[in-house]
């Protein structure tokens, strides 16, 4: 009975230290509750803002721009005829006035025979009617020998005679223009890019008078074309210096000036195009690569407002940002200009000083109250 009573002992002050702890962790519980409780709510959201400028984002505008042969072509047979001979073919350099291929029309040659033979024939009737009017002058010197009329006749049939002469030598050298078309020559110094045709094909009028049989391009002298957004008009001149690179050979510069100046705005780009002359000497670069121009801008004086393409929502009704005023988010409609490093210029009612949302949301209702923090 002894160890009864103590094992009771035992459990009962077990049990009462147990209820204790507990309600040790309930009165901690509900301290930590109460603190929860009475800490005070996490301060309003803040959000990030800057101040508008009025500057250009860059003194130098990196641009893609296309190389092109300063002078190329498709080269056509100008009459109906079969290609005889091709003397050049892909990648062949080729001077100008250079014979490229002959072609033959039998019926050319024949007209041409034609046409002489029809000047010759002139020539002898003009002879003739030219000697006779002499004759009948000289003779019309003895008073009454012949009549004034046949005088008259005999001058007429000379004068026309001799027109004779002047329209045969014309349709002569009409033919005799056909038949030089049957030799085609380089109209430039280039190189051959293209051949379509063979010898013994039908070219011309009637046949495959779509397809060109060379193409020739100009490599030693080549054209960059870049089109220049509107907003940096002002700064391009001709003969400024214009640096740009291709993928081709990364790590060198080549260098140009600005030759031509289209001096009219694309309304589909808002950009103007102009082109740089580079003389390609050894033909290191090739038309159809594509470049990386670097084109020098004047950013001093007064600027545009550009902001970071985040501060602009585009919705279907148009562009906005999000303009601060008293403490208020005020949508204020935009127009985008010229996109570069990340920013964007705009236009609207807005002016240097400014202040407007970093990033805007479309989440905020028009004037809702917000607290803001400048940031650069």
């Amino acid at each position: 009975m002894h160890l009864s009573s103590n094992f009771r002992s035992t459990i009962r002050i077990a049990m009462l230290a147990g209820l204790g702890f507990l309600l040790t962790q309930c009165g901690s519980s509900s301290t930590e509750k109460s603190q929860l409780t009475e800490t005070p709510p996490d301060e309003e959201i803040q959000y990030e803002a800057i101040r508008l400028t009025a500057s250009r984002p860059t003194s130098e505008l990196n641009l893609p721009g296309e190389l092109e042969s300063y002078y190329e072509t498709d080269i056509y047979p100008r009459v109906s005829s079969y290609v005889k001979a091709l003397y050049v073919d892909i990648g062949d350099q080729v001077r100008k006035g250079q014979v490229l291929a002959e072609l033959e029309a039998p019926e050319l040659t024949a007209n041409l025979t034609e046409a002489y033979s029809k000047v010759k024939a002139a020539e002898a009737v003009f002879g003739a009617s030219k000697g006779t009017f002499l004759r009948v002058l000289r003779t019309s010197r003895t008073l009454g020998a012949i009549s004034p009329v046949d005088l008259e006749t005999s001058r007429t049939k000379a004068i026309s005679d001799s027109l004779a002469v002047v329209a045969a030598n014309a349709h002569y050298s009409s033919v005799q223009q056909l038949v030089s078309y049957l030799k085609i020559t380089a109209p430039f110094t280039g190189v051959i890019t293209d051949r379509r045709l063979s010898p013994g094909a039908f070219v011309g009028p009637g046949g495959q008078n779509n397809v060109p049989m060379l193409k020739i391009k100009q490599l030693d002298r080549l054209r960059l074309r870049i089109a220049v957004p509107e907003a940096y008009l002002g700064d391009i001149r001709q003969g400024n210096p214009v640096q740009f690179s291709v993928r081709s050979f990364p790590h060198q510069t080549f260098t140009g000036h600005i030759n031509r100046i289209s001096n009219s705005v694309r309304p589909e780009t808002r950009s103007e195009l102009i082109e740089i002359d580079f003389q390609n000497k050894g033909g290191k670069l090739k038309p159809g690569m594509f470049a990386s121009v670097r084109l020098p801008v004047n950013a001093s004086g007064e600027g545009s407002i550009y902001v970071p393409k985040t501060a602009i929502i585009s919705t279907m009704d148009g562009a906005f940002v999000l303009k601060v005023v008293d403490g208020k988010a005020v949508r204020t409609v935009v127009e985008k200009g010229d996109a570069s490093v990340g920013q964007t210029q705009i236009f609207g009612d807005l002016k240097p000083g400014d202040i407007i949302l970093k990033t805007a949301s479309e989440d905020l209702a028009d004037r809702a109250e917000i607290k803001t923090q400048l940031v650069k």
